[in-house]
């Protein structure tokens, strides 16, 4: 056998780095059951557009506070760092799983749009006496006619239970009636797009708690998989490893996308059962916890110290602050696809399975380049991969923009494998060279927040409020546009801060 693929298969199984592996496909799996139909769920408790924006658009400004929280946990080595892992999964799961419980925002019942009875008592009882199986009046206008010993009089009311003052009116008489109902207009009803309803609060309230440990776990297991290859007795990299995460996420999101298809009536938002979806993220996320008490012993994850104005100058640089800018749009970017993909394919007519498939489209096609991120990066560089990753989000974005039938969907997700398997890769990779030593998880930390936090946040709250009023294809074109803009931009300043460095080194040479 060759010496090179005996080492590659010895870097796959070897004992040291397989609970790694283990850990990064049941945590993402986990993840991927769950999070890619959020957005699906909350069309199912009957919550907005812009207030899917709004929960979306917070919580990861929450995952911005748990990154720099857990990388200074990480660094200080007060926790080990597979005891932390555990706890940050442990509080995903309590509080996503919390969700479920979360009751069902029902839909305003309408009665038909013309409503006729020879009897009073009859219309009456059909509405009035009936009214809990409504669940609560519809909003419309009623007219009606009241006959009475040949004298006519109209009774005009705003709201439905205000019938209770025709009741009071007919009395027990013989009285004919003809009512009709005339339902408001629902664009001008949701016109606000904003309800504070309890569905809104308790949803939201969960996802922050579970958000936070989602983002914290991301971080720890970042950081130990940086100080497991380091210490690795065979040759390997993050990205071999990580990629095992990107197989549990593909595999996990489409075997929820079967489930939920399988196990609901229709196509329709309406009629799905989620039982199998929260099911199936409790138990794989039981496995990830169960996977870190497998970990070799990490005694700390970095221990190296340097002076605070070294530290600081490595930080606050030209290149640093350039990928640091170019990850906060990639994260405006990624704020926009995680809170409106699926909802933006149910609204086509896409099933659920047809998401699951899209989602397993994405990290089949992210796998092979997460394997081989490391020879690309060295091959091209850190700003340049971030350019063809911006690139890649306005192909996307466009493609959605003039996606018919959504099956063509499986098309456009070839982009991901850029725009999140490079993306990722030398987002992670450009922190930790960065980092100054004993920094390493705060930094990783600080990239986080600045992608999953501010990024995410501004661009799934903007989202929001975009689809609410425009639609989606109109968002997506406008992402797209500018996505396309900032890569401009970014090149452009690369060229100019290079071009500076070439002109400040030369002069220092002529001076010597």
């Amino acid at each position: 056998m060759d010496p090179r693929c005996s080492a590659r298969l010895k870097s796959l199984f070897h004992p040291h780095l397989l609970p790694l592996k283990a850990l990064f496909f049941f945590v993402l799996g986990a993840s991927a059951c769950m999070i890619p139909y959020i957005p699906i769920y909350i069309q199912y408790l009957g919550l907005s557009a812009s207030q899917n924006g709004l929960i979306f658009g917070g919580l990861p400004f929450v995952a911005m506070l748990s990154k720099p929280i857990t990388g200074g946990l990480a660094d200080r080595g007060t926790f080990r760092p597979a005891t932390l892992s555990r706890i940050f999964v442990a509080i995903q799961i309590v509080f996503m799983f919390a969700i479920y419980f979360v009751p069902r925002l029902e839909a305003e019942k309408e009665l038909p749009p013309l409503m006729t009875s020879t009897s009073c008592q009859t219309m009456l009882r059909q509405t009035v006496d009936h009214l809990p199986r409504y669940g609560k009046p519809p909003a419309g206008n009623f007219s009606c006619n009241v006959t009475w010993t040949g004298i006519n009089a109209t009774v005009d009311h705003v709201h439905f239970h205000d019938f209770a003052q025709l009741r009071n009116f007919v009395n027990g008489r013989n009285i004919s009636c003809y009512c009709e109902y005339r339902p408001n207009d629902p664009d001008e009803a949701n016109q606000s797009g904003i309800h504070w309803t309890l569905q809104f609060w308790l949803t939201g309230l969960l996802l922050v708690f579970g958000w936070f440990g989602y983002g914290a776990a991301f971080t720890i297991n970042d950081t130990m998989a940086f100080a497991l290859v380091e210490t690795s007795p065979v040759p390997t990299t993050y990205g071999t490893n990580r990629v095992f995460g990107t197989i549990g996420w593909a595999l996990c999101a489409l075997l929820v996308g079967i489930l939920l298809n399988t196990f609901s009536e229709d196509t329709s938002v309406n009629d799905n059962s989620f039982t199998s979806m929260f099911l199936t993220f409790l138990i794989i996320g039981c496995c990830g916890i169960a996977s870190t008490f497998f970990l070799p012993p990490i005694r700390n994850v970095d221990t190296r110290h340097e002076d605070v104005s070294v530290a600081g100058h490595r930080i606050i640089s030209f290149d640093v602050l350039l990928f640091c800018g170019g990850t906060f749009i990639m994260g405006i970017c990624t704020g926009l696809l995680y809170g409106y993909f699926g909802w933006y394919l149910t609204e086509l007519g896409a099933s659920n399975l047809l998401v699951g498939l899209a989602i397993f489209s994405q990290c089949v096609f992210e796998v092979p380049m997460m394997a081989l991120s490391g020879w690309i990066i060295r091959e091209v560089g850190y700003h340049n991969c971030m350019v063809l990753s911006l690139v890649s989000f306005g192909v996307r974005f466009l493609g959605y923009y003039f996606l018919g039938n959504p099956w063509y969907v499986m098309l456009i997700e070839t982009t991901h494998s850029i725009g999140f398997g490079l993306f990722y890769a030398s987002m992670t990779s450009f922190a930790f060279e960065r980092a100054p030593p004993g920094g390493a998880a705060m930094l990783q930390g600080l990239f986080g927040a600045t992608y999953e936090g501010f990024g995410q946040g501004i661009g799934g709250v903007a989202a929001g409020f975009i689809y609410q009023y425009y639609g989606g294809r109109t968002t997506w074109l406008a992402y797209g546009v500018f996505a396309f803009a900032t890569a401009g931009c970014y090149a452009t300043t690369k060229l100019i801060g290079l071009r500076m460095h070439r002109s400040r080194t030369n002069t220092l040479v002529s001076q010597k």
